[in-house]
């Protein structure tokens, strides 16, 4: 009997289903484009993580610091020192950076810590928007100089000012330490 084959008990064969068979062109792209994107989001979520873990971040306050600015009236560019706003004044013009910058600062502040004095301006020759008036120790200086365009100032100058007008010049330390004694 074990000989005999029945109808019903044909040997079957494994049939191994092929999904791909019954799948149309566009899912096919569909579903490789999803791959693709999946890949990438977790390329990019793997580089986030690792640089987030390595690189810390050197700015810990996170808050944004403000300064107040302020404006120094005393100090007046060559372009703007005839034009301020009192009757008469003075101006003393010289490098900020010049190794007697304190001497002279100091002989004008002494100067200005007495009551009713005229007012004093300071003009820095170092500024890039005077330096070409600058002409140095060793250039020619205009004491003859009436408006703008004809400055031209050496290492130290004091000058008064009366309505709008140059009224004194003076380029001597001695002279300018004289006129600011009070």
């Amino acid at each position: 009997m074990s000989n005999k084959v029945k109808l019903n008990d044909k040997k079957r064969k494994k049939v191994k289903f092929n999904g791909d068979k019954y799948i149309s062109e566009d899912s096919k792209e569909i579903r490789n484009f999803l791959i693709i994107l999946f890949s990438i989001i977790i390329i990019v979520l793997i580089i986030y993580g690792v640089s987030r873990y390595f690189i810390k971040d050197e700015d810990t306050n996170t808050e944004d610091t403000i300064t107040e600015g302020t404006i120094d009236y005393d100090k007046v560019s060559v372009g703007t020192m005839l034009n301020r706003h009192y009757d008469e004044y003075y101006v003393a013009i010289y490098d900020e950076e010049n190794p007697k910058a304190v001497l002279y600062s100091a002989i004008i502040t002494n100067y200005l810590n007495n009551k009713d004095v005229t007012k004093v301006f300071f003009c820095d020759l170092g500024n890039k928007l005077n330096s070409k008036y600058y002409v140095g120790s060793d250039g020619v200086s205009n004491p003859q100089a009436q408006n703008i365009n004809e400055f031209a100032f050496g290492d130290l100058t004091l000058i008064k000012v009366k309505d709008g007008k140059v009224i004194k010049y003076l380029e001597d330390f001695e002279k300018i330490k004289e006129e600011l004694t009070f």
